[in-house]
């Protein structure tokens, strides 16, 4: 038998060596949902995040902060992707619910977590999932409210509106609050030759269109469009309150105990040293928790655990801390287990050749493996250590 013929899935298929938040997040959830290896570890931090997700679903709480830490390789990026999946319960991935992967494959074996997953797949929730440093402008960092714009942004382009002009969208949520939003992008394709989403970015060269579609539809007189088109141009600001009270405002209007998630990858690196950025962070997720109560989550993730950012930065940011009450901090101890599942897992026809070829050739296995240079390496345990590792050594990982 050749060793490429051992194990269960192809093992020269691709796999994402690093997991990339907010890019080609379709293309590959099918295989990062089949593959993902549930850890002890993770199934307690998955416990702990949908037990305190659920307070959110059954009643109303206001810590609805979520701190992921963990060094770099841990696997933060990808569980905060998983969740993403599992939150988006209405979407169908590989013809499948994301949580039926978890259910149909033994992922998690605790009943009690698995119907708290499976409340939270239930519950009409709008996902947005976003690297914050690819999201911002190059100057907002240096702007105080540089996190609630970058929140504004993405919460904006959710709903289909312009991302990078906020006054646009804006005007884009009064058309699509009075049903009109569909009439005028109809006649502005008619009035300029392209789609509305596709022209939008070059607002300073379609101002003239805007004007004339505006005043056609009776929606605003030419000279207030004008007007608006001027002001549409200039620096816009929002404060994190307005921001709370419209993420609320849009919850409210889509009923059913409907739920937004902001899961914001890498949020300690691009906060850096910026006391301003670390407050922001804390009043976006103070606002939306007192506004929203349960219903607007914010979860991030961080090279650095929550406490010592707080101890770097001072007293004065102690508070942040019961900003973010749910806290998951993730290892790479488990590496061993996630390579042995995910990429060395055996048909059982090789895993009974390997289990008797050990039990036939134990001695001479070790002795080809043991050097008298002073280290102590790690040995197959057993035939079944030695089925699950081959054809590497553990001492290799």
């Amino acid at each position: 038998m050749l060793i490429k013929d051992m194990f269960k899935k192809p093992i020269d298929r691709d796999i994402k060596g690093v997991i990339v938040v907010g890019e080609g997040e379709d293309s590959n959830a099918k295989q990062e949902l089949e593959e993902y290896v549930v850890t002890r570890e993770l199934s307690k931090h998955f416990r702990e995040f949908f037990d305190n997700y659920k307070k959110g679903i059954v009643g109303e709480t206001t810590k609805t902060g979520v701190w992921i830490s963990g060094f770099f390789g841990s696997g933060k990026s990808h569980f905060l992707k998983i969740l993403s999946y599992l939150l988006d319960g209405q979407k169908l991935i590989g013809g499948k619910r994301a949580v039926d992967y978890f259910i149909d494959d033994h992922k998690i074996e605790d009943a009690m977590v698995l119907a708290d997953m499976k409340l939270a797949a239930d519950t009409p929730t709008d996902v947005v999932l976003f690297n914050i440093d690819s999201k911002s402008e190059q100057t907002g960092k240096q702007s105080k409210d540089a996190i609630v714009t970058v929140f504004l942004k993405v919460f904006n382009e959710m709903q289909g509106f312009c991302g990078s002009m906020p006054h646009l969208a804006d005007l884009e949520r009064r058309l699509s609050e009075e049903g009109r939003f569909e009439e005028f992008k109809e006649k502005f394709e008619e009035e300029y030759g392209d789609p509305w989403e596709s022209s939008r970015q070059d607002f300073d060269f379609i101002q003239d269109s805007v004007v004339d579609v505006l005043s056609d539809m009776d929606f605003m007189s030419e000279s207030a469009a004008r007007n608006w088109c001027e002001k549409a141009t200039e620096s816009y600001q929002i404060s994190i309150e307005d921001f709370a009270k419209r993420v609320k405002s849009y919850i409210d209007k889509k009923g059913n105990n409907h739920h937004v998630v902001f899961l914001v990858d890498e949020i300690g690196q691009y906060i850096g040293d910026d006391s301003k950025l670390m407050l922001n962070l804390q009043t976006v997720t103070e606002e939306l928790g007192k506004e929203c109560m349960g219903k607007a989550w914010v979860i991030v993730t961080s090279q650095q655990d929550i406490d010592s950012i707080t101890k770097v930065k001072g007293n004065d940011f102690s508070k942040i801390q019961g900003r973010f009450d749910t806290r998951l901090s993730l290892s790479s101890a488990n590496v061993d287990a996630v390579i042995k599942k995910r990429i060395l897992d055996k048909t059982e026809t090789a895993a009974q050749s390997l289990r008797l070829l050990y039990d036939q050739k134990a001695t001479i296995i070790k002795n080809l493996i043991v050097f008298n240079d002073g280290v102590e390496k790690k040995l197959y345990a057993n035939a079944e250590d030695f089925a699950e590792v081959y054809p590497f050594v553990p001492y290799q990982f």
